[in-house]
């Protein structure tokens, strides 16, 4: 069945698992989107707070699953696998969206209704609203997608922009929209891992797009919680992403040129980031061995650069 390029239709999923505190807040933000062609499914990953009577408040509003608990990943492919909408977007419980969130990513798919899937840029901030920084200022390739903008305040991402849209990936989880029937060919988020999984699906999702359209304007509010996993123990954290990566070495040997050296250079970071948390954790000699291996896949000026500052500490 044709997707639709005059009025897409989403579908909202957000997954929780005891997150009956701010459960309310993330759906009302979805409810009062300027765009209405949307449905909500709320996925309950074995949750034992209030979130089934936070929920039985929305009534027919929100489609409501609940399963045993089996981590983020499989309960947003479960909330695919229940969609009905052509487009899937994803919310965390305890961010928001905008209230064109929506609405800016059907405009694009109705100027362009053949982009692969969408990204945009959104806040960092804390809990009460405060907002932080922008995502799109994080990177030198943000600010080129932001200085080319439209009037429309939209950019398109072609296969040659991969190696450097990837590394430098600014978008989230909540300013992603991707078709559901490519979603489920590419079988979803990979649920054996629990960080650096959207970067894993976006990197897919890449080795088989031509174009990929931005707003580049905040669609989403992304919520930084100092106890996080990233925060608290970066050194695992690191490790973990490392790993997520490295999984998808052999699955990209066919990919695209562009594709294959931004996934690297995804990579290099990675190990960078790892070598920079061992060396705050005085562990110079891990750092150093971290970091190697960039060399044999993406030996470059630029490598040796990042090397010799690990080496310096």
């Amino acid at each position: 069945m044709p997707m639709s390029s005059t009025h897409p239709t989403f579908s909202v999923i957000i997954a929780t698992y005891n997150g009956a505190v701010t459960l309310s807040r993330a759906v009302d933000s979805v409810l009062a989107q300027s765009y209405k062609n949307f449905e909500i499914i709320v996925v309950d990953d074995g949750s034992t707070d209030d979130t089934p009577a936070v929920i039985r408040r929305y009534g027919a509003k929100v489609r409501y699953h609940h399963q045993s608990n089996s981590g983020v990943s499989n309960a947003r492919n479960t909330g695919a696998k229940l969609a009905r909408g052509e487009w899937l977007a994803f919310l965390d419980v305890d961010d928001w969206y905008y209230p064109h969130r929506l609405a800016w990513h059907a405009r694009l798919l109705q100027r362009q209704p053949d982009l692969d899937f969408l990204i945009g840029d959104y806040d960092y901030g804390r809990a009460n609203g405060e907002v932080m920084r922008r995502a799109i200022d994080s990177s030198g390739f943000g600010a080129m997608v932001l200085a080319s903008a439209d009037e429309h305040d939209t950019a398109i991402v072609d296969l040659d922009d991969m190696a450097q849209f990837i590394p430098s990936y600014f978008g989230h989880t909540s300013t992603f929209s991707v078709p559901r029937r490519t979603f489920l060919r590419l079988g979803g988020y990979a649920e054996s891992f629990s960080i650096g999984e959207d970067l894993h699906l976006l990197i897919r999702a890449c080795a088989r797009s031509r174009s990929v359209g931005i707003v580049c304007k905040p669609m989403a509010f992304y919520c930084v919680h100092d106890a996080g996993l990233m925060r608290s123990d970066t050194v695992s954290a690191q490790i973990r992403t490392v790993e997520t990566l490295l999984s998808l070495k052999h699955e990209l040997e066919q990919a695209p040129a562009p594709v294959k050296r931004g996934f690297l250079k995804a990579l290099m970071n990675a190990r960078f980031d790892l070598a920079v948390a061992l060396i705050k954790n005085r562990k110079r000699l891990r750092a150093i061995a971290a970091f190697l291996p960039a060399l044999a896949d993406n030996a470059s000026l630029h490598s040796f650069r990042m090397l010799l500052s690990v080496m310096k500490g």
